[in-house]
């Protein structure tokens, strides 16, 4: 930083692609400061150093950062400034520092426009020893029956909504769904190291030719994509002048920018192409509802088996093991992200992992939370449950069953058209805030179609994040998570999750009216229930639940896994 005359640098969780789960060679928070989370910002001065973190990570930052004498600043909390305002507070007329190719345009110009002065320099690469190197596996194609349309047909789309005008695409999701093309660059999330580039005739793609097939480069050639390698991407863009182009200054680094802004009319809007991929189609839309099935499946063996052994005998790590294997075992081509299993006080945080030489014991009493998914060629899922391992507190019950309801509250409304998640939030939080406790996240994300696991829009919460997609209005085919819960910190936590589908319900006279569809099919544990915080409503909703669940899943199943699937969905 002195060689560089910068007096504060700025770190994100971000790759050059503002990806949120990233490569393991962009983990250079977590390198310097011990952190794990998938989303932090860390300020380095000459004298402190500050991490900040979403109400996720509250926990896990002063565990992780607090003994390496880090700031830890918790985002959420009563007069806590965001990154941007600190910056802007402490080091008015100071030099930052950032890797612009890792920052967003939005975070930089919000910067420049308060006369900050922004110097682009990675410091960090050449101070990590053994840096991971960069995905290589092939690069291969999803083909229609999973995607429901070809390639051909989406660029076509996109190419007509964007009519004369250029569309630079960073994102790594919206790359893989407009060229239904997928690899395993990042971990958990099918995704490829590319920029995208779509002109009003031919299209860029800048990757490595060398991870696809020739019968690949063939069909896309013929789809109008030409392929040029990845790190000619800024070289290309310098020689573009005189065009209007579109940019999602969230999702677009701020080296795009830098290269662009002065040859160029720069047009800030979000991507046609994430609104595409956030409406599932009906072919879409039947492969998602087939993967919760092989989903369920492979949780309720995982049921059976816990259910089976002495707890005291397998640790949070063994659980985790466990359940992952049975889904690789059965349909799953791969986890959508790392589970989270954690017993008692450990589920008090968010996203706890569990490592073999960091894990708790498990007892015969208590709860254990588990919030995993999968990644099928019929889609990605997203389940949490929590479940009673022996003797529990009736008060671990009432939370159990207010958050249960709560999520119910949700999921089972009937909302007229244009209403977003921002309005929807308080339908899974108004039991708990009539208690006075609210939970320090947002309540649904949306999540892609055999992509990554949180994929906006939509979002549901009644905060705003950085792009405000909760204020996108909710519109049929969209799929969103709805995860309320409590989190009582060295004591327990509670986190029950389905996967809703937005439809069309009654249209009248005033309106065309929106409700969910669920689309996760896994019991709740009903021993965790106390009917007296349940009105029959409630009830009701509960039994048709596992009715359904029972129903849709019996003709997958063993004799002896019906016969645990009848214990666990019986009526209460």
């Amino acid at each position: 930083m002195e060689k560089e005359g910068v007096d504060v640098y700025y770190m994100n969780t971000s790759d050059y692609h503002m990806s949120e789960y990233v490569p393991e060679y962009f983990k250079t928070i977590a390198y310097f400061s011990g952190f794990t989370g998938s989303m932090a910002t860390l300020l380095v001065t000459m004298s402190d150093t500050f991490i900040f973190v979403d109400g996720r990570y509250h926990v896990q930052a002063d565990r992780q950062c607090l003994p390496n004498g880090i700031k830890v600043i918790k985002l959420g909390m009563e007069g806590v400034l965001s990154p941007a305002e600190f910056i802007k507070r402490n080091f008015a007329n100071k030099v930052v520092g950032l890797d612009g190719k890792r920052t967003s345009i939005d975070f930089a110009r919000e910067l420049l426009a308060s006369n900050i002065r922004i110097k682009s320099v990675d410091i960090y690469s050449g101070l990590i020893v053994d840096r991971p190197a960069l995905g290589s596996d092939p690069i291969y194609e999803l083909s229609e029956k999973y995607t429901g349309i070809s390639r051909k047909k989406k660029l076509q789309l996109i190419r007509y909504c964007l009519g004369d005008k250029v569309h630079v695409v960073n994102n790594l999701e919206a790359i893989a769904y407009a060229l239904n093309l997928r690899s395993n660059d990042i971990r958990h999330t099918p995704v490829f190291m590319a920029y995208l580039v779509i002109m009003p005739k031919e299209i860029y793609l800048f990757a490595d030719a060398k991870r696809l097939s020739d019968k690949l480069l063939d069909e896309l050639f013929d789809d109008d994509v030409i392929i040029r390698p990845y790190d000619t991407y800024y070289e290309f863009l310098d020689h573009l002048k005189d065009r209007k182009v579109i940019l999602d200054k969230d999702k677009v680094n701020y080296e795009t920018y830098l290269h662009l802004h002065e040859k160029n009319t720069l047009i800030y809007r979000s991507s046609v192409i994430d609104e595409m991929k956030s409406i599932k189609n009906p072919v879409e839309q039947r492969n998602m509802r087939l993967a919760h099935i092989y989903d369920a499946v492979a949780v309720l063996r995982f049921l059976m088996w816990i259910d089976s052994v002495d707890k005291t005998t397998i640790s949070e790590k063994d659980a985790a093991d466990k359940i992952d294997s049975l889904r690789l075992e059965f349909k799953a081509k791969d986890l959508s992200f790392d589970s989270i299993v954690a017993y008692n006080e450990n589920a008090a945080q968010m996203h706890y992992m569990a490592t073999k030489d960091n894990c708790k014991m498990l007892d015969n009493k208590g709860i254990l939370l588990f919030d995993t998914g999968g990644q099928y060629n019929e889609g990605t899922t997203d389940i949490t449950r929590t479940i009673a391992l022996g003797e529990v507190t009736d008060e671990v019950k009432k939370y159990f069953t207010l958050v249960l309801k709560s999520m119910f509250n949700l999921s089972e409304v009937k909302f007229l058209k244009g209403m977003n998640g921002n309005q929807l939030d308080i339908l899974a939080r108004k039991d708990l805030w009539e208690l006075g406790i609210d939970y320090r996240c947002g309540t649904g994300h949306g999540v892609g179609y055999n992509l990554a696991v949180h994929e906006a829009p939509p979002n549901i919460r009644y905060g705003h994040n950085g792009n405000k997609t909760e204020l996108v209005e909710f519109k049929p085919g969209m799929i969103t998570s709805d995860e309320p819960g409590v989190y009582f910190e060295g004591k327990f936590g509670i986190r029950c999750e389905n996967m809703l589908l937005c439809r069309n319900d009654i249209k009248n006279e005033y309106g065309q009216f929106l409700s969910f569809e669920t689309l996760t099919l896994v019991p709740f544990d009903i021993n965790l229930i106390d009917k007296r915080y349940l009105d029959q409503k409630t009830i009701d909703v509960i039994n048709s639940y596992h009715k359904r669940v029972h129903d849709t899943l019996l003709p997958y199943l063993t004799d002896e896994e019906a016969d645990f699937l009848e214990k666990l969905t019986r009526e209460i």
